[in-house]
């Protein structure tokens, strides 16, 4: 795995995922940049990236930069930005990509690998699902707390040498990273969780668990798992048959979770509603399906958003 050492690293977005894989990936002895902005682009250029785990506190000294512009290539290039921001993100790296270079979507959603596929070629991304809890508690630190995985896939449903090569990094790095062989499947497996847990957290304001010691909230979230599964499968994507028991097995462990979404609200910015929500409304549409419990949620999240702002 050692021999791997060579590789470069560009993560374009340094917050609770995009921080957290990169720390791990700087620790391991990596040669890791890091893009970001604001407040925390300030504080990750004076104090360094801070990662919080189990309690423990490391700080890491890092390559920082507000943009791509001006910087070389990368062997691999994460994109760890809000789902709205993945076109802009995608059009500033094409001056970072070479003749090898790997373009990997670890971003929540459906749509993320296709939009950047439009911009570099189908042939360069890499779809990616984050299963971490983690969370940018202040500029330039993040805490993660219990499972840490990652899984990966080739667009073509191929297990290449090449993702091969990025699954033992990450590995190596300390991230359970596994390969999917059907990355679209994948990525609406995941969307059943993140299309429930997250508007119903903005709208209750409940964590995970608080979510499913409802009864009602219980229901609710699995009417709406079913909907998006029935979706996913209208269109042939080939989510697992088990989704909706799995997903809400797997949140069985989220003690005092909140959903991204619902941090974001939180701290007033801007939410993927149409990301993670609108999407499975708008597919619906597109086989004439009805899906009467995820609408009438996205409505009453978007009309909340409006009336806080």
């Amino acid at each position: 795995m050692h021999s791997y050492k060579n590789k470069t690293f560009l993560v374009f977005g340094t917050g609770a995922v995009g921080g957290y894989y990169g720390g791990l990936l700087v620790k391991a002895g990596y040669d890791v940049t890091f893009i970001a902005r604001g407040k925390n682009y300030i504080s990750l250029k004076e104090k360094g990236l801070t990662l919080i785990r189990d309690e423990k506190k490391e700080n890491y000294k890092i390559k920082i930069f507000e943009t791509p512009r001006e910087l070389e290539t990368f062997d691999y290039i994460f994109i760890c930005v809000k789902s709205k921001d993945t076109l802009e993100a995608a059009k500033s790296i094409k001056e970072n990509i070479g003749k090898d270079t790997t373009v990997v979507s670890f971003q929540n959603g459906v749509e993320n690998e296709e939009i950047i596929a439009s911009i570099i070629g189908k042939d360069k991304v890499i779809g990616g699902l984050v299963f971490v809890a983690s969370k940018l508690i202040e500029p330039g630190t993040i805490k993660q707390a219990g499972y840490n995985g990652g899984l990966i896939g080739e667009l073509n449903c191929k297990i290449t040498p090449h993702i091969e090569t990025l699954a033992a990094i990450m590995q190596d790095s300390g991230i359970d990273c596994k390969i999917s062989k059907d990355i679209n499947g994948d990525l609406w497996n995941k969307l059943v969780w993140n299309a429930s847990f997250n508007p119903i957290s903005v709208y209750t304001g409940k964590t995970v668990d608080e979510i499913l010691m409802d009864p009602k909230l219980y229901k609710l979230t699995k009417d709406i798992m079913t909907e998006v599964r029935d979706v996913a499968l209208a269109h042939g994507y080939n989510v697992r048959p088990d989704t909706v028991e799995f997903n809400l097995k797997r949140s069985k462990g989220f003690k005092g979770f909140k959903t991204s979404m619902l941090q974001d609200f939180e701290q007033g910015k801007q939410l993927e509603l149409d990301e993670l929500v609108g999407i499975v409304v708008k597919k619906a549409r597109e086989k004439n399906m009805t899906v009467p419990n995820i609408e009438d949620l996205y409505n009453k999240v978007k009309q909340k958003i409006t009336v806080k702002t």
